[in-house]
């Protein structure tokens, strides 16, 4: 309330486009509820899942656009004018470059894909790259639009890509296209949201990002230690479900996985409104918001999936699928924990320190050993492991905050006008996992 006040941040715009747009992504899933058979619901769900992890460059992308501007005009002498359009030429180059990347590694992956997710078929696994390459693009419009605190446009762009693929999605069902076709439409749907985005930049750069120039590739890599980290482990359960569960199973566990999708991106606009002051400013004040604010959020979610299981349920899945109530809470609670452990991810992200990320590697490897040698049987027994892994990390970056914040009170010194970084010196070392950053570390991450 106090950056509304202040009028520096519109939060509520934020909050608005944010929910729109999951609220949009969630009748995508709505549509597929009731327009595919169990089988193919769990081989689009996991399908959709691996272009969530796919796009990890992509948001990687954003948060480092987004960092790179916000600090770039943040400190930069040069006419305001001058400086944006350089760091967007920059941006958007990046952004092709991570998209031409990103398209050329899922089509080596096909083979891969067909054999983890049982497909018939390797059309829907080579248009996979179809709607990963033009995500790239888009949300590197996205951390422009975040880094130069155009909040409004920021919300539009949020809800013109879920508009885009909720019509995809009906179209669809409405045609009954299975799940090669789905997949087509979802295609489109990207390249659509990705051609509107770029009309957004148009003046900021478009045509020069098209020249050979510097990127910030090396930032972008350096920054999906923790984000590709996060969207990966977040994402891996439709795909485990797919692989390891009877198929009827896995589309009932793709049912639910809009409960824990939902609790994971309900909470996001908070993060996302806070991150570029925690890139430029103090940052202690906005991770406390940030993880408060979103620990409520999960709560109240966690409070309503058990008081209202089954008619949540049936509004999701329809009567066919009203008989997994009894598991709308254990999912809610899974996708809430994975939504605490953005704001640790990003709250290191914003100070450039990337290392966090090897604990949820390690959490994402936890929970695939543990599902392939003894939790892969039942439904409930892999939804625990995928909880007990967002639990881990959650504790984790509580015990970090901690840490950092008896540091910061015993630094008696700071003055209270301009608040030192709690975190500026904190050791993110737990039990000697993760290195302390050397010199060169800080080099790469300030002119890599």
């Amino acid at each position: 309330m106090r950056l509304v006040r202040g009028g520096s941040v519109p939060a509520l715009l934020i909050a608005v486009g944010t929910m729109t747009a999951n609220l949009l992504g969630y009748g995508f899933f709505l549509v597929l509820n009731r327009t595919q058979d169990a089988d193919a619901l769990g081989a689009i769900v996991a399908l959709t899942n691996l272009a969530v992890i796919g796009a990890v460059p992509a948001l990687a992308l954003q948060l480092v656009v987004a960092r790179r501007v916000a600090q770039e005009q943040d400190t930069s002498n040069r006419a305001p004018h001058t400086r944006s359009t350089e760091a967007a030429t920059i941006a958007l180059r990046t952004g092709l470059v991570t998209a031409a990347a990103m398209t050329g590694l899922t089509l080596a992956l096909t083979p891969a894909i067909i054999w983890a997710l049982h497909l018939t078929s390797a059309i829907p696994a080579l248009l996979l790259s179809l709607v990963i390459g033009p995500t790239c693009v888009s949300y590197a419009v996205l951390g422009l639009m975040q880094g130069t605190d155009r909040f409004a446009m920021l919300s539009i762009l949020y809800v013109v890509i879920g508009l885009t693929r909720l019509l995809a999605g009906v179209l669809a069902g409405l045609v009954g296209w299975g799940v090669s076709g789905l997949l087509a439409a979802m295609a489109v749907a990207a390249v659509a949201a990705m051609l509107i985005a770029l009309a957004v930049a148009r003046d900021m750069g478009l045509s020069s990002s098209l020249r050979r120039g510097s990127t910030w590739t090396p930032s972008v890599i350096h920054g999906m230690t923790a984000t590709s980290a996060l969207l990966v482990v977040s994402s891996l359960d439709a795909p485990l479900a797919r692989h390891f569960l009877p198929a009827a199973v896995a589309g009932e566990f793709a049912v639910l996985t809009i409960f824990s999708k939902a609790a994971f991106w309900a909470p996001a606009f908070i993060v996302t409104v806070v991150y570029s002051r925690m890139a430029t400013r103090g940052g202690s004040r906005h991770v406390r918001l940030a993880l408060v604010a979103t620990s409520a959020t999960v709560l109240v979610g966690v409070t309503l999936g058990l008081l209202l299981a089954h008619p949540l349920a049936l509004l999701v899945g329809g009567g066919r699928f009203a008989h997994l109530s009894p598991h709308v809470g254990l999912f809610v609670a899974i996708g809430g924990m994975w939504a605490i452990s953005q704001v640790f991810v990003y709250w290191r992200l914003a100070r450039g320190d990337h290392r966090f990320g090897l604990l949820l590697w390690l959490a994402a490897a936890g929970i695939v050993g543990t599902a392939a040698l003894a939790t892969h049987d039942t439904l409930v027994a892999l939804a625990w492991t995928l909880l007990a892994g967002g639990a881990f990390i959650g504790l984790a970056g509580m015990t970090l905050l901690l840490i950092a914040m008896r540091r910061h009170r015993s630094a008696h010194s700071v003055p209270s006008g301009d608040e030192q970084e709690l975190d500026a010196d904190l050791d993110l070392s737990v039990g000697g996992l993760v290195p302390t950053p050397t010199d060169a570390d800080t080099h790469l991450e300030r002119h890599g």
